[in-house]
């Protein structure tokens, strides 16, 4: 039930209650003086009586006494009579109404003063954050701001891209081109601009394109997005030496966990391929140092399960090996023979985990009981050697 339903129940049972007790007035605290009084009175005569048999007192000091009783008893009945009335007197309908109205009216307002209000200014603001706006959305509003503002090159810019991703290339160039000629030094905007007229031409870096990505990078030598646009431009023109002198650089100026890295990495892989170089070979040296309860000879027919795992993705191992204990050495060196898949060999991967499981069935999955370490994100492409102890 809600509170609304609770509080409207509240009001009708306080209604119905008041009308009740109204109506039907508390009796009167006092004692019933008219049965009380004239037991009291007949009493009193009783004595009367008794002390004139006994002839304690004479005839006229009964007569005396006697009135005297009347008279009181007459006074104190009449007085019960009066407090009676008042206390049975009825109260108007009208007036009854008017107390119940007055408690509905009431209640109301300190409800409505206790239930707090969202403020009106609030509400189209839920609305937007409730529903995000699509890229057409976007897009609708962006022409309707330059309108209003047509020199602003990164709305201009901004537009080239929304265009860009709904597909809509003709648009795109055309925001693109009113940013570039607003601002012809945006390196972001030169590449995005270079980007989508190569997307246009069959993603051909040639014409116009690549005079776009020559603009960044005489701007900025070490944006490592036009160095990369730079690098498709070479291999466009067939100087594959030059593309992957470019790529190494672009390769160096990204931080160890930029992602972009993986993506330069494989290209240069290719490259080497086209150009019939040997596909370079990296490997993963693992020191393992066990503790020394794990040396002793109840794990002997232990297995070590040593192998390299993708960061992020999948939860296969890449390349593993698998020892027993007793077979151990103390180094584990890991390389593209170690792979378990022939299409997913270590040398095509990037950022990955060392792990380090022993488990006393050797089972693949990990079972309960098995001690497992797993060391920090490493780059397979720095042939990294990893320490690792296992407790």
């Amino acid at each position: 039930m809600s509170m609304i339903m609770w509080f409207v129940l509240m009001i009708a049972v306080s209604t119905v209650w008041l009308v009740w007790f109204l109506k039907n007035p508390l009796k009167s605290n006092l004692f019933n003086l008219e049965k009380s009084n004239v037991a009291l009175g007949k009493q009193r005569q009783a004595e009367l009586e008794q002390d004139l048999r006994q002839n304690l007192i004479d005839e006229s000091e009964f007569n005396q006494a006697k009135q005297e009783i009347t008279q009181t008893l007459a006074i104190e009945l009449n007085q019960a009579t009066g407090a009676d009335t008042l206390a049975q007197k009825n109260i108007p309908l009208w007036s009854i109404g008017l107390m119940v109205a007055f408690l509905v009216v009431a209640s109301l307002g300190i409800y409505q003063l206790l239930t707090p209000q969202p403020k009106a200014e609030l509400i189209p603001q839920i609305v937007e954050q409730s529903e995000p706006p699509s890229l057409k959305q976007s897009m609708a509003e962006l022409k309707q701001y330059l309108l209003e503002k047509p020199d602003d090159f990164e709305a201009w810019q901004t537009l080239g891209l929304v265009s860009f991703e709904l597909g809509e290339m003709e648009d795109s160039l055309s925001a693109y081109e009113r940013s570039y000629q607003l601002n012809s030094k945006n390196v972001s905007m030169l590449v995005e601009y270079a980007s989508a007229i190569a997307t246009s031409q069959n993603d051909q870096f040639v014409g116009r394109a690549s005079m776009l990505v020559r603009e960044a990078l005489e701007i900025n030598p070490n944006a490592p997005d036009a160095l990369y646009l730079a690098g498709l431009v070479a291999a466009n023109a067939g100087q594959f030496d030059l593309a992957k002198k470019v790529w190494q650089r672009a390769l160096s100026l990204l931080p160890q966990d930029h992602p972009d890295r993986p993506i330069l990495e494989d290209i240069l892989v290719e490259l080497a391929q086209i150009q019939g170089e040997e596909t370079p070979q990296y490997q993963v040296t693992i020191n393992i140092d066990l503790s020394e309860r794990l040396r002793q000879a109840e794990f002997n027919e232990h297995y070590l399960m040593v192998y390299i795992k993708a960061a992020q993705g999948r939860p296969m191992p890449i390349a593993i090996q698998k020892i027993k204990l007793k077979d151990f050495s103390g180094k584990v060196t890991l390389t593209d023979e170690n792979s378990v898949m022939p299409s997913r060999k270590l040398s095509q991967s990037t950022q990955v985990l060392a792990v380090v499981r022993l488990s006393q069935s050797g089972a693949a999955m990990k079972q309960a009981g098995d001690i497992q370490v797993l060391s920090s994100v490493i780059n397979v492409r720095d042939n990294p050697t990893v320490d690792l102890q296992v407790e």
